[in-house]
């Protein structure tokens, strides 16, 4: 069984206008049966670039994603608690849990932020890739008008509002996500939060020097407090050298990866975060039905029945019984 923390399908089933149930993405429902999928988070991205009023937008991407599971009930339903989960598992169906990327989607409004919620969302993403009214992503270094690369962000962290969010998020029972907050920001969330939250889709700096990833420092205070980070398959973020492979992600290195993450947080900090639908490359598995050949490789080079459990799906499941309402 496996629970991915991260994808990106809605929004490009709603861009492409494609179906949920098969389509040619990385992710439809005939590819999480086929590797045995019980949860798949299905985050609402929105890039601020791009849409001039997020709210709007997200919520229209709600309204897609809640017409493609009623569609679908017979094999995939909707999962607002952990109940939710078990009943779906029970039930033989694929859990849908309902997630936003990019906070500005609630536009400085702590109202809208608790409209998304009695709507379904459970976990929302702080930050995307540019400076909100939460708080900053780490620096984007641009020359002559043109993204070069990003850099840390040491001293630009949450925002006023921003610990207001959090602190609400909290109260409802929302878990926090800090994927694609600055570094400054993941130390604020760890010095105040007060229940485990998550870096959905986020790898080990060590491993693969991006400022996406986590710090060996991050992952120990995240550990510490009962935090998890999934596993993201994107090649840029998953493998040091993926420049010299055609922006490919191998099955060697993500069982790497998940090495180093397990050595350094240990067997409860390693989750998934496929981040499906979300990225240019290619994966050697190509998509979500081919997620158990990656179990297969952890059976390979030893990992106990125990922690490819706990990596597969027990510790998202953990994080979500301990924190969502």
């Amino acid at each position: 069984m496996t629970a991915d923390l991260h994808c990106d399908t809605i929004s490009e089933i709603y861009r492409k206008k494609l179906t949920l149930k098969e389509n040619n993405l990385m992710i439809d429902i005939k590819k999480l049966k086929n590797s045995n999928v019980i949860l798949q988070c299905f985050a609402m991205f929105t890039c601020l670039s791009d849409i001039s009023a997020p709210y709007k937008y997200v919520n229209s991407l709600i309204d897609l994603y809640e017409e493609e599971i009623k569609k679908n009930q017979s094999e995939i339903d909707f999962a607002k608690s952990y109940d939710d989960i078990l009943r779906n598992i029970d039930n033989k169906k694929i859990s849908a849990f309902l997630t936003i990327e990019e906070g500005e989607a609630i536009e400085g409004s702590i109202e809208k932020l608790e409209n998304f919620y009695k709507r379904g969302v459970r976990m929302m993403t702080l930050t995307w890739n540019f400076e909100n009214s939460i708080g900053f992503g780490n620096k984007r270094i641009t020359e002559n008008g043109e993204f070069v690369r990003y850099v840390p962000d040491s001293d630009n962290g949450l925002k006023p509002f921003g610990f207001e969010v959090v602190e609400k998020m909290e109260e409802l029972g929302m878990i926090i996500d800090v994927s694609h907050l600055s570094d400054a920001g993941i130390y604020d969330i760890i010095d105040m939060a007060k229940k485990p939250f998550v870096a959905s889709h986020s790898n080990a700096r060590a491993v693969c020097n991006h400022v996406r990833n986590l710090t060996d420092d991050m992952i120990k205070k995240m550990a510490d407090r009962g935090c998890i980070a999934g596993l993201n398959f994107y090649p840029e973020f998953l493998s040091g050298d993926f420049s010299n492979r055609e922006k490919k992600a191998y099955i060697e290195d993500a069982v790497e990866m998940l090495k180093y993450m397990v050595k350094v947080g240990g067997g409860e900090f390693a989750a998934l975060g496929s981040d499906y639908d979300g990225f240019d490359g290619t994966l050697e598995w190509k998509d979500a039905s081919g997620t158990e050949s990656l179990i297969d490789a952890m059976e390979r080079e030893g990992f106990s029945q125990s922690l490819i459990e706990n990596i597969t799906y027990k510790n998202a499941l953990r994080v979500i019984k301990e924190v969502v309402k």
